[in-house]
């Protein structure tokens, strides 16, 4: 079983750690330091690596995630100071500056849309869907299906409009988008109450590991034109509490960049970790499996660039132009991303 001090190790032989982790003695007090996420899903890989793995311990900070339900519920939270920092979709981000919200980008948590679709297997036979059919012909291939989005405008919404277009297939025509919760929606498709959703992992893929569902596109692989190297999720905070927070900021950015360097480097650990910490009802083959085939959406250095950013801008334009005026500098705080 791998250890915080075996797997530090090794990174630092490999030439991935600068230092060795060792535990904080029982006198030393923690600085707590408190994160709104949406739940415990892949979308926050690096972040919940880097929790699990004890890499913001070993810099002195007792990084607690609290399960907010939704990236508007985190929002609000940053946005309201009840917690100062937010792991949020980035286009939440840009719609929330575009309305005069105060709130920054200061570190990238995935590098690639995460958010994969699946069909019920069922459904699937049903329409003559394959998986290996060209991307419009899948997508074609979902009309009159009832699919699951956790809430109207939200990413799930927006990647299941989009898709849909590709398919020539219009969302409000073609297919019922109906609201489930994130974690209601495998047993949803389960009980036959709905035929597709789209989420990040480990819940698409445990509904294909169970045989009940197929991948209906996964733009998690860079599959989908127009977002193969779209900036999906990040950490935010205040502008103020920035300025008077450095070290904080710089920290977590430290800590996820090792947790992305380990996801990298060591998939099979950075499984384990997950798997103990926070999904200890899913298999340990499946947990690692995922980690390793969402290595590619991990960003190793933390990046946050302005072509990243103008992906997408290019988007939110397609559902409107809110955010047409929104800048780079009023969205990304980049100091931190080179520390």
């Amino acid at each position: 079983m791998p250890t915080r001090r075996s797997i530090l190790t090794a990174m630092a032989g490999s030439g991935l750690a600068v230092s060795i982790w060792t535990r904080p003695s029982s006198a030393a007090a923690l600085k707590p330091l408190p994160i709104a996420i949406g739940g415990f899903t892949f979308a926050y890989l690096p972040l919940l690596v880097a929790k699990a793995a004890g890499f913001f311990e070993a810099e002195g900070y007792d990084v607690s995630l609290i399960n907010t339900g939704s990236g508007t519920n985190s929002l609000a939270a940053a946005i309201g100071g009840s917690v100062d920092v937010a792991g949020l979709v980035m286009s939440d981000l840009i719609l929330a500056v575009a309305k005069g919200q105060k709130i920054n980008a200061f570190a990238p948590l995935m590098s690639q849309y995460a958010s994969d679709a699946v069909i019920s297997k069922k459904a699937a036979e049903r329409v003559g869907f394959k998986p290996d059919q060209p991307l419009k012909e899948r997508i074609a291939r979902l009309k009159g299906m009832t699919l699951a989005i956790s809430g109207r405008g939200s990413g799930t919404d927006k990647i299941w409009r989009y898709l849909l277009s590709l398919g020539g297939l219009d969302a409000d025509k073609d297919v019922t988008l109906t609201v489930v919760k994130l974690d209601q929606m495998y047993p949803a498709l389960k009980a036959g109450q709905i035929e597709g959703f789209n989420t990040t992992a480990p819940a698409n893929n445990q509904a294909v590991e169970d045989g009940l569902a197929v991948w209906a596109a996964r733009p998690s692989q860079a599959e989908i034109p127009g977002i193969e190297n779209f900036l999906y999720t990040v950490l935010c905070a205040r502008p103020d509490y920035l300025a008077k927070n450095g070290e904080a900021a710089a920290m977590l950015v430290k800590g996820m960049t090792k947790g992305a360097q380990l996801i990298k480097s060591s998939p099979k650990d950075a499984g384990k970790f997950l798997h103990d910490a926070f999904f200890p009802q899913t298999s340990l083959d499946l947990i690692v499996d995922t980690v390793t085939d969402q290595r590619p959406t991990v960003a190793v250095p933390p990046t946050l660039s302005h072509e990243q950013f103008q992906q997408n801008i290019d988007f939110e334009l397609k559902f409107g132009q809110e955010v047409k005026a929104v800048s780079y500098d009023s969205v990304v705080n980049p100091r931190w991303l080179s520390s």
